[in-house]
């Protein structure tokens, strides 16, 4: 059975993953998670966190891990174990991007905003400085969470935490003779009204896939389709 490492994306936290993790253990994986830089119950300043934070914080997880974990990355979570499979390759046993961002080598996330939905691009609230940003309730219920209930998308607005804006701004750079030869998969999310689906599907055509799993969901497949991404994340084990 494999060793899945889950890495949240933006505004979120690992308790984005709860539905998951007792899943996976129900079928003999192992599954850890961690809060990144400024998120969650680790408290680094949001205007100090870089991308490099965020990738020597999954890196340090994987290092002690006692067999190559499956990184699996939730939206900004794409580029983030892009990052840590350019820098850990003999340690990555695969990577799946789910509903993720993953730029075109040597540009940053930042240039991915521009085939967003401008209405929701509009319910970020911006932080005076510019270098972090939160989206509102309203954002949450219409886009991040727009098929959970509404028990689930109270909660994500209770919880949520501002993501700085400095990883975005920074260029995700990889190359064949590491990230390359790391098995890649991704999982789409049919009704994400955040990363568009014909956003994920260039993403797919600039980067390749070894295997594409289509999800009827939103955003937010852990809360609205937990069994389903667990089947995926499964079915990626037993191709390994």
């Amino acid at each position: 059975m494999a060793t899945f490492v889950l890495v949240h994306g933006s505004f979120s936290a690992s308790w984005c993953w709860r539905e998951v993790v007792p899943r996976l253990e129900q079928l003999g994986h192992r599954a850890v998670v961690l809060d990144l830089p400024a998120h969650g119950a680790n408290h680094m300043a949001v205007e100090q966190v870089t991308l490099h934070d965020y990738v020597d914080a999954v890196s340090r997880v994987v290092r002690i891990q006692d067999s190559s974990p499956i990184l699996v990355g939730h939206s900004m979570g794409g580029p983030i174990i892009a990052g840590v499979a350019e820098a850990e390759p003999d340690r990555t046993a695969a990577l799946v991007v789910v509903a993720g961002l993953l730029p075109p080598n040597g540009t940053a996330m930042v240039q991915a905003l521009e085939g967003f939905d401008p209405e929701y691009l509009a319910q970020a609230i911006w932080a005076p400085d510019r270098r972090s940003v939160r989206i509102s309730p309203e954002g949450t219920l219409r886009f991040l969470c727009s098929l959970c209930s509404r028990e689930v998308v109270d909660e994500v607005v209770r919880r949520m935490t501002p993501e700085p804006f400095a990883p975005y701004e920074a260029p995700i750079v990889t190359t064949d003779a590491s990230f390359g030869r790391v098995p890649r998969y991704y999982v789409e999310t049919l009704r994400d009204k955040v990363v568009p689906l014909s956003l994920q599907r260039s993403i797919q055509a600039q980067v390749g896939f070894r295997r594409v799993f289509s999800l009827d969901t939103d955003h937010a497949p852990f809360f609205s389709a937990p069994e389903a991404l667990t089947s995926c994340l499964d079915l990626v084990a037993a191709d390994m």
